[in-house]
């Protein structure tokens, strides 16, 4: 299944991208789950979880595609960026975000459906390429795919493992979690928490909130390092 969010002010482009991508959906049997929004003010405020795929309209009413994108980078790194423009001059300002492409106004089946496989193929190989950490939970022992965690905490001497859906607790401690998790873009933020960097939302003075409300504090010790380790890893300054 792939989540798609196509982000529009025009309703007719808007209705016209899902009938295309509903389309090639059923053409190829795929299972897309799209999810419209009508401006990026709207999208920024109810920005949803795991998107695979977001078609943006660069010219909108109020904040416009390219501020949004820009602003959506800040939070989430991996999402596939396809911008729907008039003009293409725009190309060089998307590289700042990582777009994947270009689709231009008025949209062509034919365009959209050459951009899409290859956004798709794109986003298949990076699920095959999907980091998993095996622990041992309650006697049973569990494959967690790397992009569903969180934070990690540490409380009674255990380690709580946070995702999507679930809490694992396990015996391995937070610094072996360290060793497995750090090149892979976990920051350790306080001595008790290791925190993905992909899930974050706002860093506070003294804490973190994460995409799903969660708050992880930071110390004032590790603050400095942690601004410096999570600045680089997000391409920008904090």
């Amino acid at each position: 299944m792939f989540r798609i969010v196509v982000c529009d002010d025009e309703l007719l482009y808007l209705e016209r991208l899902q009938t295309f991508l509903l389309r090639y959906a059923k053409k190829n049997g795929l299972d897309f789950e799209l999810l419209p929004f009508t401006s990026a003010d709207q999208l920024l405020v109810r920005y949803p979880d795991n998107v695979d795929l977001l078609f943006l309209d660069i010219a909108m009413p109020g904040v416009d595609g390219m501020a949004a994108a820009k602003e959506i980078r800040k939070y989430d790194t991996s999402v596939c960026i396809i911008f729907i423009t008039t003009m293409y001059q725009y190309a060089i300002e998307g590289y700042a975000v990582r777009a994947f492409g270009f689709i231009k106004k008025p949209i062509r089946e034919a365009e959209l459906q050459h951009e899409l496989t290859c956004a798709l193929s794109a986003i298949e190989d990076k699920r095959a390429k999907e980091h998993v950490i095996s622990i041992r939970c309650a006697g049973e022992l569990h494959r967690i795919p790397i992009s569903h965690i969180s934070y990690c905490e540490v409380r009674n001497h255990q380690i709580l493992v946070h995702t999507d859906s679930d809490v694992y607790q396990t015996r391995m401690s937070i610094t072996e979690f360290e060793e497995k998790l750090a090149p892979l873009g976990f920051f350790r933020c306080h001595s008790s928490f290791l925190v993905n960097g992909d899930y974050i939302k706002r860093i506070g003075v003294t804490e973190l909130e994460l995409r799903d409300g969660s708050l992880v504090p930071i110390s004032q010790r590790r603050r400095k390092d942690f601004l410096s380790e999570i600045s680089e890893y997000l391409g920008g300054k904090i």
